[in-house]
């Protein structure tokens, strides 16, 4: 594979070089920032692996198994603080080229979570990196089920991604952001208990949150 070399982020890639650089270029603009936001004093050093095809990205981790599931969302993963990514020139059918830069971004979240607690459950896990890396503000109006307090337990990408936790999640760290502060939300990351962070249980705050997330969607059009 060929390579840009930056400060903290290594890319390597394939045969599509400007895409590439598109994604290398975007990752040193703003690997400090979301290291920082993460309360790391600098950027711990990752790895990006980006594939020309989707079917080869979807490869890497899971296998063959992957490629029969029809998985059109799945374009980016990590492995520790490696991070693979299908190249933003072919996104296929279910993103566009923009879509998949931001990608980068999100899964360059998850390798700092990782550093920061390897065991960090999916919900709260990839509700930071939605939160982070699709702007401040959630979607205004979500639509579909929202997951059970069971669903947002598993540490199954598949249930995770059917329960609408790709809509859902960052509303709940967005909510956690609002009422208890950022600062609160570092020290769940680093240790996952509630109580410590909130002192609140788990359940009642996603009682809470069910309540807030109710009320934006009663509330009445301006």
């Amino acid at each position: 594979m060929h390579i840009f070399r930056g400060t903290y982020v290594t890319v390597y890639y394939e045969a599509e070089e400007k895409a590439a650089r598109d994604v290398f270029a975007l990752t040193e603009v703003e690997n400090k920032r979301l290291a920082q936001k993460l309360g790391l004093e600098e950027p711990p050093s990752v790895n990006l692996y980006i594939y020309d095809k989707q079917s080869t990205f979807q490869t890497k981790k899971y296998g063959y198994v992957a490629l029969v599931l029809s998985l059109d969302w799945y374009v980016g993963d990590n492995r520790g603080t490696n991070v693979l990514l299908t190249s933003p020139a072919n996104p296929g059918k279910g993103h566009t080229y923009d879509e998949i830069k931001l990608t980068a971004l999100h899964e360059l979240v998850h390798a700092y979570n990782y550093v920061i607690n390897p065991n960090m459950r999916l919900w709260i896990n990839e509700g930071v990196a939605l939160y982070l890396t699709n702007g401040d503000q959630p979607p205004s109006n979500p639509g579909g089920h929202v997951p059970t307090l069971a669903q947002t337990r598993s540490g199954n990408p598949l249930v995770f991604s059917q329960s609408n936790g790709y809509t859902y999640a960052q509303t709940y760290i967005e909510y956690l952001d609002r009422t208890y502060g950022w600062s609160k939300i570092l020290v769940l990351l680093q240790t996952g208990d509630f109580i410590d962070a909130f002192g609140v249980g788990e359940k009642d705050i996603y009682v809470a949150w069910l309540e807030a997330i109710n009320l934006t969607h009663n509330r009445p059009k301006e």
